[in-house]
Formats: structure tokens, sequence, C-alpha cells
């Protein structure tokens, strides 16, 4: 029997507020690769309006150069009073190293210690089973998931 493996993260998005920030990865994924270009080539909506449960969407995104890894996703929650998105992998190359790739975040917000300016703590939540033994813990989207939070964070203007 398969064995279910989870990791967890949390960073701090600085200068941006939880709204700003939950709203922009509920609403304005495709805008990824503006934001991000290291990490994203590309987002496009394959199903759904973009913001539901149940839209799906085809990343391109940048795993060391040349490598372009595409992950095809479906949203399977939406939280708004909890600012709670969750996500499940069901096509492209991550299928061929895991048979069960989930992702949830939750975005709460903070207040920096002069009160003007808000910025939210972002918690990532991974749930995958291996392929196999040998497959490698997926260290290097774990770190993508914090790039993102930082970069979208100190790109608040852009979610706006």
């Amino acid at each position: 029997m398969a064995q279910i493996h989870r990791l967890h993260i949390q960073d701090e998005a600085k200068n941006c507020s939880a709204d700003q920030f939950y709203s922009f990865l509920k609403t304005e994924r495709t805008k990824l690769p503006q934001v991000f270009p290291l990490g994203f080539k590309s987002v496009d909506i394959l199903a759904g309006d973009g913001k539901s449960v149940g839209t799906v969407r085809l990343s391109k995104i940048a795993m060391g150069t040349p490598n372009v890894v595409t992950v095809t996703d479906k949203t399977e929650a939406v939280d708004d009073e909890s600012r709670t998105l969750g996500f499940s992998v069901i096509d492209g190359d991550l299928l061929r190293m895991y048979t069960k790739f989930e992702y949830k975040l939750t975005v709460t917000p903070l207040v920096t210690q002069a009160g003007d300016k808000q910025s939210c703590l972002v918690e990532w939540f991974v749930e995958y089973e291996k392929e196999n033994e040998d497959v490698l813990n997926p260290t290097e989207y774990v770190e993508l998931a914090s790039n993102i939070t930082k970069t979208m964070g100190s790109h608040h203007d852009r979610m706006a």
C-alpha cells in the first residue's frame, strides 16, 4: 500500500494584504508569468471560470534551465471566509513521479508593527504519494511555493 506524505511551509508576503494575495491566486493565476516570470512560463484556463471549484488550469513551470514542467490542476476547494484554496494535480509531468499530488493554501492577515502596512502569512500544505520509493520528495515544488509567496508579496501593486 502506498504511503501518503505531507509537507507544510509558511512564509510571509510582506506589504501585501491577505485579501490581495488570496484574490490574486483565486481569480488571476493566469497573470503569474507576468509577476513571476522565472517560475512560470504560462498559466491557461482549460475549463471553468478561473475562480470557482471545478476550474482546470494548465501551467508551464520553469524547474531549472532548460526544464519546463507541465502541470494541470483542478480547483477542489474555495473558502473565501478562511481564504483557503485547494487543488489537485490531474495531469502532467508531476504525475509521472507521484500518483497523487494535492496542495492547499491558506492566507492569514498580519499587521506590521508600524500598523500602516499589511502583510500576510501564507501556509502551503502539500499531500502526495510517490510512484515508487526511489522518487525524491518534491522539495523543488515546495521551494517554488515559497518563492511565489515572497515574489507576489513584493509585487502586490501588480495584483490590484
